[in-house]
């Protein structure tokens, strides 16, 4: 078969993910984090930058600091958080799912920098013929928000770098990731059930059956949300809110004494109630004799990593009259942190592979 390489790519709202051919018969993922600190240009600290390899673009008279490194910056920076007012001091390049639309331009320019750097970190640039598929997010049903541009703009730049770049939706990635299935007495349908990724900017549903869409949607809210609203809550910068979730929050074993704790602990059951039952289950209502087996619910992002989280969806969804009987409700990746947060890339490559080796046949076909 002739070499065709394949690529999935996911642009999430905290962190990018890939996943390559190695040119070895083996799959590289690689990650970033999707974020960025402005600083005032000053020669002495672009050379200290320079210096230890640190990633970083110069705008002006701005330098803007990439990636963890950024992370890591801002969590010393809280330190002396009072002085920087309202302003963040961490930032984005993307919001609620899409590209940042408060600044467009410069959100523009990290964020191609960044998925450049997740995407050749370990690899290295795009081969002949390299075929990559991106996610973009479904529209949300609770807001006007619109991919249209966030998702021409991601197309352009990346086959710009060389690939055969294409959208898959965020949730389909899940499906083709993790293969949830029909329960049939006549045996199971592969593909088919309900594929959910919780990231930070948005939660993004997708009904498959055999691969194919048939309803795809998101709502724009998820972990940022609740970020935001412990920070006001507790009066701690979100930084300090977003490590707090990411290492020490754990539904099966909740600390009373820590006020982040119970705050994420508030807002988490107000995330799950409003994402499933005001907005789920009411897309489905009414919706009765279309599913008639049940189906499985697979549950991925880095919003559904803290343990015992899938706990509450599974409760939650226990008290709902859905259109249709759940078979499985299952974390993806096993569960392990690390593959839940590779799912779309995971995804995004398998359908990547998939046209590679379609293309790869036809070539074959018509050199023989």
């Amino acid at each position: 078969m002739s070499d065709v390489y394949a690529a999935g790519l996911d642009i999430g709202t905290m962190f990018l993910q890939s996943a390559r051919d190695d040119g070895k018969g083996g799959i590289v993922m690689t990650e970033v984090r999707d974020c960025y600190r402005e600083i005032d240009y000053a020669e002495e600290f672009e050379d200290q930058l320079k210096s230890q390899g640190a990633h970083y673009v110069k705008e002006g008279q701005k330098l803007y600091i990439l990636g963890n490194q950024a992370y890591i910056q801002a969590g010393m920076a809280e330190v002396g958080a009072s002085i920087h007012g309202d302003k963040e001091i961490l930032q984005r390049p993307m919001k609620d799912g899409i590209l940042n639309p408060e600044s467009p331009k410069i959100a523009l320019t990290i964020l191609r920098e960044l998925e450049k750097a997740c995407l050749e970190k370990d690899v290295g640039p795009a081969r002949e013929g390299e075929i990559l598929y991106f996610s973009i997010p479904a529209n949300p049903i609770d807001s006007t928000i619109n991919n249209t541009f966030h998702s021409k703009m991601a197309e352009r730049y990346l086959n710009g770098l060389g690939y055969d770049a294409r959208p898959l939706g965020e949730g389909l990635a899940v499906i083709f990731a993790e293969n949830p299935k029909m329960h049939t007495p006549e045996g199971d349908i592969p593909m088919t059930g309900i594929g959910i990724s919780m990231g930070a900017g948005m939660v993004n549903f997708c009904l498959a059956e055999r691969g194919m869409p048939q309803d795809e949607f998101s709502v724009a809210r998820s972990g940022d949300w609740i970020d935001t609203q412990v920070s006001k809550m507790t009066g701690q910068p979100k930084t300090k809110v977003m490590r707090v979730k990411e290492k020490k929050l754990d539904f099966n074993k909740i600390d009373e004494n820590d006020d982040v704790i119970l705050a994420l602990e508030c807002y988490y059951e107000d995330l799950v109630n409003y994402v499933f039952k005001e907005c789920f289950a009411k897309r489905f209502k009414g919706n009765k004799g279309g599913i008639e087996h049940p189906i499985d619910i697979i549950l991925s992002g880095g919003t559904a990593s803290p343990p015992g989280f899938d706990k509450k969806v599974k409760k939650m969804l226990s008290r709902m009259d859905l259109p249709f009987e759940i078979g499985d409700i299952k974390l993806a990746g096993g569960g392990d942190v690390k593959k839940l947060l590779q799912t779309v890339a995971r995804g995004c490559y398998v359908r990547a592979k998939n046209a590679a080796k379609k293309t790869a046949n036809a070539k074959e076909a018509l050199d023989a």
